[in-house]
């Protein structure tokens, strides 16, 4: 146990395991009659603050503004019980000691000759319930959400909270388009009848000499012919023959949100972890 720490910095904080796991709050702290120190404290382990359960500080250690014990939760939630408020005999001392040398605890002193004119810190002699001094400001929502009174009432309220749920929407970009026009080109092919001229010769003999047309001397002559034909010729011209509009339409789809949310949860027990029996 560090020695730095005084009785006042030990009321009402947490006692916590091996494992960093919470047993209780410091309700008692016994001091040790040679070195003024303290050598015992008190958890609250009932359900209603009736009974408490005597804790060693041999082997303990400092976490914070807690304190930390060589001994698991359940080794001190099954440790003998005495009646809070008032002294605890040597019969009960005895019994708690042999119990936590049962489960390796170091050798602890003797409570017998501590409680013969001895003190609990900020209180006069013989035990006594002490209110919590710098405890912390705040505790864990799974831990402190219940607020006891206990003394001349027996009534506990609990409030239990959860976390709600608000799902929203945002807008945001999801991509970009753009409209480009591109000039292509593609092959065409057809058919087109194309007229030509062409020189045809008959001929066609003379019966009757005299019906010939022509007549007279013979000599030489020559006659000309110009002939004509069709060539395909090709021509183009620019003209709309389609419209092309792009606007933006806004589209609506349902999606499953899946997650997690947490929530207390409220459970009554008694001394040995049990369900009391409710009327």
């Amino acid at each position: 146990m560090a020695r730095d720490r005084t009785p006042a910095d030990l009321i009402g904080h947490n006692v916590l395991d091996q494992e960093g796991h919470n047993v209780g709050k410091i309700n008692q702290v016994y001091l040790d009659d040679n070195t003024d120190q303290p050598s015992w404290v008190s958890v609250h382990t009932g359900l209603f603050g009736r009974h408490e359960t005597l804790v060693p500080l041999q082997g303990s250690q400092p976490v914070e503004e807690d304190i930390r014990i060589p001994y698991d939760k359940s080794t001190v939630k099954d440790a003998p019980q005495v009646e809070a408020d008032r002294h605890i005999s040597p019969e009960e001392e005895q019994t708690v000691r042999e119990y936590y040398a049962e489960h390796g605890g170091p050798p602890v002193q003797s409570l017998a000759a501590e409680q013969e004119g001895r003190h609990t810190a900020g209180q006069g002699p013989g035990p006594r319930t002490a209110a919590p001094s710098g405890a912390p400001a705040e505790a864990s929502m799974a831990d402190e959400s219940a607020t006891a009174r206990s003394g001349d009432t027996d009534d506990v309220s609990v409030t239990r909270s959860e976390e709600r749920v608000d799902i929203g929407v945002e807008r945001r970009e999801s991509g970009h388009a753009r409209l480009h026009k591109y000039v292509e080109t593609e092959p065409f092919e057809e058919t087109v009848p194309l007229h030509h001229e062409e020189l045809q010769v008959e001929r066609q003999p003379v019966d009757d000499p005299s019906a010939a047309r022509g007549e007279g001397e013979m000599s030489e002559s020559e006659e000309s012919f110009t002939l004509y034909e069709e060539r395909p010729v090709v021509s183009k011209e620019q003209v709309p023959v389609e419209e092309v509009h792009v606007r933006k339409r806004g589209v609506t789809h349902d999606e499953h949100v899946r997650g997690e949310r947490r929530r207390e949860r409220v459970e009554l027990e008694d001394d040995e972890g049990e369900p009391p029996t409710t009327g």
